[in-house]
């Protein structure tokens, strides 16, 4: 016999976030309004509402109405409008984005102009619209003007680089500086870094680090590259010996996708994903502003009717299945 499974939904920020009843307390503590106790607490009965906590089958099936601030319109094409990245970071001000080849960091001077506009997927916390502000050229990274004040942000620093993937300072206050770096990403279960500014190539990119206890020295673990397939490999370092003054960005490794052209809601000429239905609700209430602000308030009154009714024809589209009329029971 099939079991009846009851789902509700609330808004975080800009998404939908989905709820299901529950009649237990197994799997830990469920948090919900209960008027018996006037606040928050342990829900009972019905009023226990939780995260999903199995898989449906068919899935899930939300119908909601949006309006769009813009158009994808990439053609998928990687090198052209599609790029791939390796995580992010920031120069303590702005968001920056991390991105290496097979063999070296990648040149994305000609590929981004300040100012584009973009689409990030596969992050986490930054998937979404953002604007470019530099490309960086030749250092593989792409700055945007999203603000992300992130501590530590960089280090910039004489450092001493050996072939055993060891990176030392080359005095006590530089060790203090690396100690200090290191610290701040000691809450992180694996920290990862992007290095610039090495004379050997091999020695610039994104690295995972490995535990390290001595003071002021960095051990690197493995590189993550991007290879000519498009897929993220992570190989053991193969750091050359130098001693040279590193920029070393604390990034967050999440395989990511940037999408080029995409059309922003910015003046009349944008085309809103809207159904006929909503065109003309749209055209009815700019009416019935018109009329109200000239003072013509039976017009006005007459557009608002005819907005409520192109709302209401929407709201009926969307229902599913056949349309049953019931008359009364002494009807032939």
């Amino acid at each position: 016999m099939a079991t009846s499974k009851e789902y509700a939904y609330y808004m975080k920020g800009n998404k939908v976030a989905i709820v299901q009843k529950d009649y237990t307390l197994e799997g830990g503590l469920n948090y919900t309004y209960d008027p018996d106790v006037g606040g928050l607490g342990l829900g009972t009965g019905n009023r226990l509402w939780k995260s999903p906590k199995e898989t449906i089958a068919d899935g899930l099936e939300l119908q909601y109405v949006y309006s769009p601030t813009f158009n994808l319109q990439s053609t998928g094409t990687e090198g052209t409008d599609f790029h791939r990245f390796l995580g992010w970071g920031s120069d303590g001000t702005n968001l920056l984005l991390f991105t290496y080849g097979a063999v070296n960091v990648v040149d994305l001077s000609g590929l981004f102009a300040a100012d584009d506009w973009i689409y990030v997927s596969g992050s986490g916390r930054w998937s979404g619209l953002h604007q470019v502000s530099a490309t960086g050229g030749a250092t593989g990274i792409l700055t945007l003007k999203t603000k992300c004040n992130l501590k530590p942000s960089k280090l910039v620093i004489n450092i001493g680089l050996s072939a055993d993937g060891n990176a030392g300072g080359t005095s006590a206050p530089r060790d203090k500086q690396i100690e200090a770096f290191k610290d701040a990403q000691a809450y992180r279960g694996t920290a990862y870094i992007f290095t610039l500014g090495a004379s050997n190539p091999q020695n610039n990119g994104l690295f995972s680090l490995a535990p390290d206890t001595t003071s002021g020295q960095i051990t690197f673990n493995n590189k993550i590259t991007i290879d000519a397939d498009g897929d993220y490999t992570s190989t053991a370092e193969d750091i050359y010996s130098e001693t040279v003054e590193l920029t070393i960005f604390n990034v967050f490794y999440e395989q990511i996708s940037v999408y080029e052209g995409v059309e922003v809601l910015e003046d009349e000429s944008f085309e809103l994903d809207i159904t006929r239905y909503q065109a003309n609700a749209v055209t009815y209430y700019v009416k019935a502003k018109y009329a109200e602000d000239a003072g013509n308030i039976e017009m006005k009154e007459y557009f608002m009717r005819e907005f409520r009714r192109m709302v209401e024809k929407h709201e009926s589209s969307k229902i599913i299945g056949p349309r049953i009329l019931q008359g009364y029971s002494h009807f032939r």
